[in-house]
């Protein structure tokens, strides 16, 4: 199956996730589905290089985190979307574009998945953080550094724009 069409089946499950709830599991089973199919090196899983730097990285957000509202719901969909759109789509994306135009696509369906769950300004700028995403992989070669900057970035919005 072609990284399109599987990009393609995940938004039509998120817009048909905004008539029935039970869609929006189905798209989470979709992020998921490289897994079955895919390289399961790809992902680096059992890489560390590049994890100290997302850590790093990450500690820019330590003074701005409200440590009350550590997104522990989000886990892993986090780390499903990391899968996706770094292990799957920019690694597919490498195989056309140079690093650069392939970590801005893949940020660019990213951010466009997250408008079509949630139209708004906030859901727009994601591409930002997203591209930063999309360096680590590429530098790691593993979802799990550019996972952990993903989840900091999370917990940042949300200690940030929460109630």
């Amino acid at each position: 199956m072609s990284f399109l069409n599987l990009y393609l089946l995940l938004v039509i499950s998120l817009i048909l996730s905004k008539f029935y709830n039970g869609f929006y599991y189905f798209s989470f089973f979709i992020l998921n589905l490289p897994l079955i199919f895919y390289d399961i090196k790809k992902f680096g899983f059992f890489s560390v290089k590049g994890i100290i730097a997302s850590f790093l990285l990450s500690a820019l957000y330590l003074p701005f985190l409200n440590f009350s509202v550590f997104p522990t719901n989000q886990v892993v969909q986090i780390l499903a979307e990391e899968i996706f759109f770094r292990g799957y789509i920019q690694n597919e994306l490498l195989k056309i574009y140079n690093p650069f135009k392939s970590i801005v696509l893949s940020s660019i369906l990213f951010m466009v998945a997250h408008l079509i769950l949630n139209p708004s300004i906030f859901s727009g700028l994601t591409i930002f953080p997203s591209i930063i995403f999309g360096y680590l992989y590429f530098y790691s070669k593993s979802v799990i550094s550019s996972f952990i900057f993903h989840l900091f970035s999370n917990w940042f919005f949300l200690s940030q724009f929460s109630n």
